[in-house]
């Protein structure tokens, strides 16, 4: 009760805007809970709260097939009558018999189905992928569930669960607490509950400029939701003025063509900088003022995605002809990168290395 107490007597736009991200905090908690539990009814309530955030953050994709599954399912008892009351039985997929453990389908699937198909035995480790061979994997698998509880039996040893969930040993329990107290050191030190009327960045103390008005997302979302209604779904366009507007957004600038995010902060010091210790200023600005490079590390701890091929493409058709077949002085090394089987490594080389 406190808590509500404050949140109605705050007029601070951080202080809105971090009480909105307790409150999408706890939606996520909710729909955990009823994946696990097999609540059917808090799982349609879930969905349905999440759809003004999906609009007002602009996943078009996920508001629209959102909306009409939530329609289909509130429609199902009468169009599904049977399959309705499984749900509100509490019909959910499980690998154990323990009632926190239920799992989302597509889950499962990577889980179960994908990880058979892909280990041995299975169709990529040389059975083939042909129609014929599908069907055989499939109508076979009955029968080496059968054989396997069989030899279960015969030796003496079974799969079992047990009531204690993982999420209660006490390695988990000391790092939650640890986890926490940080959180705590954390805000205590950068309060987003100042009496400040202004918008600002906790960790960098950036103040959000005219237009920002992510603090209302739920309003915003909910104004395109109801601008949705009586239009069919496949004809309905999202705009992006409509969306929710962030300290990031308005700090993106456009360069060839693309939209990137500038830290005005971090600007600032490398122009203070720069300013400071060289007086060639222009020719300095032909390299990128980073501590890190930003075309192999998305953060200073964050590799980007590799893109291997991509890469031994780009230097196969760089390299000379007569360079690309080796000579008696090259040799390929085979390690499973598109790169390393592609390109010929020098023998000398390969002794320095």
């Amino acid at each position: 009760m406190q808590l509500e107490d404050l949140r109605q007597t705050m007029t601070s736009r951080t202080a809105i805007l971090w009480f909105q991200y307790m409150d999408m905090v706890n939606i996520l908690q909710r729909f955990l809970k009823a994946e696990r539990t097999g609540n059917w009814g808090l799982h349609l309530q879930t969905v349905h709260d999440m759809l003004p955030y999906f609009a007002a953050s602009g996943h078009a994709l996920y508001a629209k097939c959102a909306y009409v599954y939530l329609q289909t399912m509130l429609n199902l008892p009468e169009t599904h009558p049977d399959v309705y009351r499984k749900f509100q039985e509490g019909l959910v997929v499980r690998r154990s018999d323990r009632f926190w453990a239920g799992l989302s389908s597509d889950l499962i699937i990577e889980q179960v189905l994908m990880r058979s198909v892909k280990t041995d035995g299975g169709l990529t480790r040389g059975k083939g992928m042909t129609e014929n061979q599908r069907l055989v994997w499939v109508l076979s698998m009955p029968a080496c569930a059968s054989t396997n509880e069989a030899m279960q039996k015969l030796s003496g040893v079974s799969y079992e669960t047990s009531d204690q969930h993982k999420d209660t040993s006490a390695a988990r329990q000391a790092r939650d607490v640890s986890d926490t107290l940080q959180l705590i050191i954390y805000l205590t030190e950068r309060s987003p509950f100042a009496e400040k009327e202004s918008l600002f960045n906790i960790a960098n103390g950036m103040t959000a400029q005219e237009g920002v008005n992510v603090e209302r997302s739920r309003e915003v979302g909910e104004k395109i939701l109801s601008s949705m209604v009586g239009k069919s779904v496949e004809a309905f366009k999202f705009r992006k003025a409509d969306q929710a507007v962030t300290l990031a957004s308005r700090s993106a600038v456009k360069v060839s063509g693309k939209s990137v995010t500038v830290d005005p902060q971090l600007l600032f010091q490398r122009l203070t900088t720069v300013r400071d210790r060289y007086q060639d200023v222009p020719a300095l600005f032909q390299y990128e003022l980073c501590n890190y490079p930003p075309a192999l590390f998305e953060s200073s701890c964050l590799p980007l995605q590799p893109k291997k091929a991509v890469l031994a493409d780009t230097l196969w058709r760089a390299m000379p002809n007569e360079q690309r077949k080796p000579s008696g002085d090259c040799q390929y090394v085979l390690d499973g990168g598109a790169l390393l089987h592609r390109m010929p490594w020098p023998r000398d080389l390969l002794l320095r290395m």
